[in-house]
């Protein structure tokens, strides 16, 4: 029963515009940045100071999460709210994206750099997968925890005002809720949004 039990993390989350929140102990160190979680039906937005300095190993560590002061906007529609507090579950997050530094540069490897494009519910991510040297950029989705990390990412989906692309830079990816994912050439990502019959490796289309 106790290995049943989901493990949660609390996240502050508040808008620009209001005074933050004082640091944890032993956090002066851990930069704020701004924290964007993809879901089916909209995105929950705020700045955070995250309490591991890599927000993968955050998402991964963690079942639940509990935001709070959050700005939540549904999509396609555009319409805004302000949560004080809202519990969401891996299962129901795409993506995730937040801005700051990459992490502890001690444990980075040596690796492979290849561009991916997926497709997760609304959203059509471009980005860079970093594998070891040789390995197959989709058998190494196969390999990894649940939140997987990209970097040079774009992001598009559609709002009532017509499509939308950004780039992101960096941001985790949900492995267990990809409709599909495929590699592309590099400077192939343009054509590779066209279509095409991608690997899928994701969650099985009904």
């Amino acid at each position: 029963m106790i290995s049943s039990i989901s493990r949660r993390v609390r996240l502050v989350l508040h808008q620009p515009d209001e005074e933050a929140a004082p640091a944890a102990p032993g956090t002066d160190d851990l930069a704020e940045v701004e924290f964007v979680a993809y879901a089916e039906d909209g995105r929950l937005s705020g700045r955070i100071r995250l309490d591991s300095s890599r927000l993968t190993d955050m998402l991964n560590e963690n079942d639940e999460y509990l935001l709070e002061g959050v700005l939540a906007e549904r999509l396609p529609d555009g319409e805004t709210m302000v949560i004080p507090e809202f519990l969401v579950r891996r299962h129901e997050l795409l993506l995730v994206h937040a801005t700051g530094p990459r992490g502890d540069r001690s444990r980075r490897t040596r690796t492979q750099v290849r561009a991916i494009t997926l497709r997760s519910g609304p959203y059509l991510v471009t980005g860079d997968v970093h594998t070891a040297a040789g390995l197959d950029p989709l058998l190494y989705f196969r390999r990894r925890r649940p939140m997987v990390p990209l970097t040079d990412a774009t992001v598009e989906y559609r709002t009532a005002h017509g499509p939308v692309q950004e780039y992101v830079g960096s941001i985790v990816v949900n492995r267990d809720l990809m409709d599909w994912v495929r590699a592309i050439d590099e400077g192939d990502a343009i054509a590779a949004h066209a279509g095409g019959a991608p690997a899928r490796i994701g969650r099985p289309t009904t």
